[in-house]
């Protein structure tokens, strides 16, 4: 990942902190330098909404195409981190349906995974980065009412919430807004994420980034970024710093 300054010597032959760190790969560097914001993706990222969210999306895949449910959540998992409907449009390019299963996926999401919470230590991690003198944002292709509405219950106060809706998404226009919020450049945030379109936004903007190793494993994220650190739960990521 070339435009990511993770490249010190040695990055690509990764170190393997203890199991107990919470850190699954980390290259061969002592630190990341610390960021003046640090942006975190919602699903896979501070809750646990991966698997709830797989069963939905191959109950509707399955119900709207025809799709064996086995392939139909690979489908799904293979494309997460865009928003659903461009996940149907990658899957079934120009079908007629994308729009109709994509409006019932969203309409049963915040049932399924309105009640689910973010985790005590992913909020403590939260807060000992905020204590850094870090801002803290979400950057996520839910939608803005969703995000809104796990942003509200949280627990956490964020310094910015970003959804997906009204012309954002992850990726430009979410840095965008970030650098407007806050006077920050790319190389001055850190993008924290579950999926490997994640780490492309961040190689494609130009932002550090590091990988939480909860939808794809270690061994995924190397094979795509190879000097990309890799973490197993959020709770590991101020051991980073």
């Amino acid at each position: 990942m070339s435009t990511v300054p993770f490249d010190v010597t040695g990055a690509g032959h990764p170190g393997v902190a203890a199991r107990s760190t919470g850190v699954a790969r980390l290259p061969a560097q002592a630190r990341l330098p610390l960021p003046k914001v640090l942006l975190c993706d919602l699903d896979g990222t501070l809750i646990d909404s991966m698997p709830t969210l797989a069963d939905l999306a191959t109950e509707v895949i399955e119900a709207r195409y025809g799709t064996q449910r086995v392939l139909a959540r690979e489908l799904y998992l293979a494309t997460c981190g865009l928003p659903f409907v461009k996940q149907l449009e990658e899957m079934f390019p120009d079908d007629a349906r994308n729009a109709e299963a994509s409006a019932t996926f969203e309409s049963r999401k915040p049932a399924r995974c309105g009640a689910i919470r973010m985790p005590a230590e992913t909020r403590r991690a939260l807060e000992e980065m905020r204590g850094l003198g870090v801002r803290v944002a979400v950057s996520s292709n839910n939608g803005i009412e969703n995000v809104g509405a796990f942003a509200r219950d949280a627990g956490f106060k964020f310094d910015l919430v970003l959804g997906y809706g009204d012309g954002l998404a992850k990726g430009r226009a979410h840095l965008d807004a970030t650098s407007r919020a806050f006077g920050a450049s790319r190389q001055e945030m850190l993008f924290v994420g579950d999926s490997l379109h994640d780490g492309e936004i961040a190689e494609r903007e130009g932002i550090p980034f590091v990988g939480i190793a909860t939808t794809f494993s270690p061994e995924r994220f190397a094979l795509r970024f190879p000097s990309v650190p890799v973490i197993r739960r959020f709770s590991a990521l101020p051991t980073l710093f």
